[in-house]
């Protein structure tokens, strides 16, 4: 089984994006019921710890849930 690198109540940054958002909840593999997008990815992708974590949208200023990889992630700083 995989370890999760972050924990629900973690702060994180989109790697690509910059944003900041909190962790609400971990999946040590994707799961395709919390992604409205049921991603096609390679197996390695998919295998690998997946989170939902709940971001600040700098368009509306309104809290937005994303379903990400742990790539896509880092720790904030």
């Amino acid at each position: 089984m995989t370890q999760a690198k972050f924990g629900i109540g973690d702060r994180v940054r989109h790697v690509s994006l910059g944003r900041y958002g909190v962790v609400v909840g971990v999946d040590t593999e994707y799961s395709p019921a919390h992604d409205a997008n049921d991603l096609s990815l390679n197996p390695d992708v998919r295998d690998s710890p997946w989170y939902r974590v709940t971001m600040e949208d700098d368009e509306q200023g309104e809290s937005v849930d994303t379903y990400l990889s742990e790539a896509q992630l880092d720790a904030e700083s």
